[in-house]
């Protein structure tokens, strides 16, 4: 089951759930104040306060805690009240034993609660105020011992079990992202890495046979950036390696280019480059340190393609916890080398930014140029 397969059926059970415990609440509620005027145990403002528990319901997923707290305060008050001035919510002439809590909406609070809310325990606690409040133990019979028992522990046992369920189902999903890692790291390095290794291989040849010292020079300049696109996809294969649960250890152990060289590259082009790094570049891992890297260089690279005779300032900020990146642009003077990218590069980038924890945001700026700007996250050891 693919990742896609289990978010889908995940999130088609909730809604039918949702809509079922609402429909319940619903016709629970009708039941329980609708029927013969000598069968009625609720007075006017019993009616009332039972049609009023109801509407939190719709926001048991977003709030369970706060939900079934409501509801729980519902019951004291109407416990409160019935003990004070009896016959206010019960009519007791007709029924003398109808529970003192909200019956329409308490199986569904209880339910919602247990299987939404993280912390269960703290769950329990409106759980069992409203047990023992539909109990009244000081007018303890059977059938009231049974009613408690269908409308709040039943409840709270099958939301246990949904929470237990949806747990299920987000191993499984992160099971098949790992698994979709895995087999993606595999691919690259069984296609990708042949490929380029033939490449290198062919201008390292060209660099020993050329005549002319241009030829050369350009064939040893192909070679060092094949060389340097092997490390970089070996390091992403490491990552995925990594998400997969099968971690090489390589990631740390690769070099990790200096930005210096990426800017001395831009400016010998006719990029002009400001870098200004604050912080120990140590305290960065090397994950994370590459990572800068390759934003940067994607960053300067779309300069050179789309903003010719643009100025660029590289802003890099090394943290113990994180660090930052900014890579700003000012307008171009000139047209591009083409007029639209597509647009991959930087969606790549957010790919490889997300795996480690990261955020990315790029787009046009107040300047009229463009910036890049990232927030790399230290692995947690």
């Amino acid at each position: 089951m693919t990742p896609n397969t289990v978010g889908h059926v995940t999130i088609t059970r909730d809604r039918v759930f949702d809509a079922l415990s609402l429909t319940g609440a619903i016709a629970l509620l009708i039941v329980s104040v609708v029927g013969p005027p000598e069968n009625l145990a609720y007075t006017g403002v019993g009616i009332a306060v039972q049609v009023m528990a109801v509407g939190p319901l719709v926001f048991r997923r977003l709030a369970p805690l706060a939900v079934i707290w409501f509801t729980a305060a519902t019951a004291i008050g109407m416990s409160i009240t019935e003990l004070v001035a009896p016959g206010t919510i019960i009519d007791l002439a007709h029924d003398h034993g109808t529970l003192w809590i909200p019956q329409a909406v308490t199986p569904f609070a209880v339910c919602g609660a247990m299987s939404h809310y993280r912390n269960q325990t703290a769950v329990w606690i409106p759980t069992g105020v409203l047990f023992i409040l539909g109990l009244r133990p000081w007018e303890l019979t059977g059938a009231r011992i049974a009613q408690s028992l269908i409308l709040v522990i039943v409840p709270a046992v099958i939301g246990m079990s949904i929470a237990a369920r949806d747990r299920t189902y987000k191993v499984l999903m992160e099971s098949a992202r790992a698994d979709e890692r895995a087999k993606l790291a595999a691919e690259m390095h069984d296609v990708v890495t042949h490929r380029v290794s033939l490449m290198v291989l062919q201008a390292g040849g060209l660099e020993m046979t050329a005549r002319d010292e241009e030829t050369r020079r350009a064939a040893e300049e192909l070679r060092a950036n094949g060389c340097q696109a092997l490390e970089e996809l070996r390091e992403v294969v490491a990552i995925l390696r990594e998400q997969g649960g099968e971690s090489t250890g390589k990631t740390a152990q690769a070099p990790v280019p200096e930005l210096s060289t990426l800017v001395s590259e831009s400016t010998s082009v006719g990029v002009p480059v400001e870098l200004v790094e604050e912080g120990a570049a140590g305290q960065a891992s090397a994950v994370v340190r590459r990572t800068a890297h390759r934003i940067v260089q994607e960053a300067l690279t779309n300069v050179r393609k789309h903003a010719p005779g643009a100025k660029v300032r590289v802003h890099v900020t090394y943290g113990p916890s994180d660090t930052r990146v900014s890579v700003r642009n000012s307008p171009p003077i000139g047209p591009g080398l083409s007029l639209a990218g597509s647009g991959s590069g930087l969606d790549n980038l957010r790919e490889r930014v997300s795996m480690i924890g990261g955020t990315l945001d790029a787009g046009p700026s107040s300047e009229g140029g463009f910036h890049v700007s990232a927030t790399l996250t230290e692995p947690v050891s």
